[in-house]
């Protein structure tokens, strides 16, 4: 189990993540042992435990062993939602919010029931486990035949005019007078080149989700963003990296998944060309918005001396920002020819780009 859960973490802890943990099936029979606990302690070098709340401390004693002795948690963890909370998950977490990390304590999210993760996560794109969705049946019968409170959800309200986030691109071009590049993918870029491409760990670092959050509003409302107020170049690149996973299809379409997935087959010699034929069937939209995308991605990697992000690393950021299934999630498997793809991009730009032109680009 613990290679198990290294080997899963490792996929995910250096760049912005969100766990979902459900509370269902613990017993007295299956709990993990304080043994076992201190076992995991060790076994977790500072690579995990700095950016990772032990999901089995959530559920019972080890929450104190995880909160004393790891009392600064890494950004890169957005949020923990907890599905199904017991009082004594809450109590234990009250006695000892005191001793935690401020910071960390408003990632932590409690949820009743497994509708609320609408509110919080892209529902759709979760795979639930069955025994999980099945457990929520039976909560209707344990509760004695009182059913969650009916939450009348109102139908979705058509995006405003200027709305930026959730809308496609061509949605926003219509809105935008014909303007190809959506305002916010110019505006943060423009300032990143200005003021980030030195910066460490750029696209590496999170931000404050509220913050994230008020900006995106501003945005939707059509008015001005001056990231200077902010103090904070971290939060201009969250803004493109969130509006690119916002878009209801993603930049590289949902066609191009499969034949994106079989890169990894092909001979190391002819996945550039492959990469290009992929490409060159892109609509010619998302063509140009990708071009310039990958053309300042590509020049963040030419200054990797100082910032470390050379294009493998901002492909792990970026790969699943760009493309994902129509359907549910991209599995872990999925992460290596999804990342290889796009560090190909950025890494052979040049070469992958140079050979269509597209009217008004």
């Amino acid at each position: 189990l613990l290679r198990y859960l290294k080997y899963t973490l490792d996929q995910y802890v250096e760049n912005d993540y969100t766990v979902v943990y459900f509370h269902y099936g613990l017993k007295s029979l299956n709990k993990p042992s304080l043994k076992w606990l201190q076992t995991a302690y060790k076994e977790f070098d500072r690579k995990y435990v700095s950016k990772i709340f032990v999901l089995p401390s959530i559920i019972f004693k080890s929450l104190l062993t995880i909160s004393f002795s790891f009392p600064r948690y890494k950004k890169n963890l957005k949020a923990l939602y907890v599905v199904h909370p017991t009082n004594f998950i809450k109590i234990l977490w009250n006695i000892f919010k005191p001793l935690i990390s401020h910071k960390f304590g408003k990632k932590i999210t409690y949820l009743n029931y497994l509708s609320d993760l609408r509110e919080h996560l892209k529902y759709d794109q979760l795979n639930i486990p069955q025994e999980v969705i099945r457990y929520v049946e039976s909560l209707k019968y344990i509760q004695k035949g009182k059913l969650p409170p009916v939450v009348k959800v109102p139908p979705p309200r058509p995006p405003l005019p200027t709305q930026q986030f959730g809308v496609s691109l061509q949605y926003i071009k219509d809105k935008n007078k014909g303007e190809l590049i959506p305002p916010v993918m110019k505006e943060t870029v423009s300032y990143l080149k200005r003021k980030g491409l030195h910066v460490e760990g750029l696209f590496r670092r999170s931000a404050s989700i509220q913050t994230i959050k008020d900006v995106q509003k501003l945005y939707n409302q059509g008015k001005s963003v001056n990231f200077d107020d902010y103090h904070d170049i971290h939060i201009p690149a969250v803004i493109l990296k969130t509006f690119l996973r916002e878009l209801p299809q993603p930049l590289l379409t949902f066609d191009c998944y499969d034949h994106i997935l079989g890169i990894t087959g092909v001979e190391s010699s002819l996945r550039v060309t492959r990469c290009k034929q992929i490409i060159q069937g892109l609509p010619e939209h998302n063509y140009i918005v990708l071009k310039y995308l990958i053309c300042f991605l590509h020049m963040v990697s030419q200054e990797s001396i100082y910032n470390r992000m050379t294009a493998s690393s901002l492909a792990c950021v970026f790969g699943l920002n760009l493309i994902w299934p129509s359907k549910g999630t991209a599995s872990l498997s999925a992460l290596v020819p999804l990342n290889l793809f796009t560090e190909l991009l950025i890494d052979f730009y040049t070469n992958i780009f140079n050979s269509r032109t597209v009217p008004g680009e």
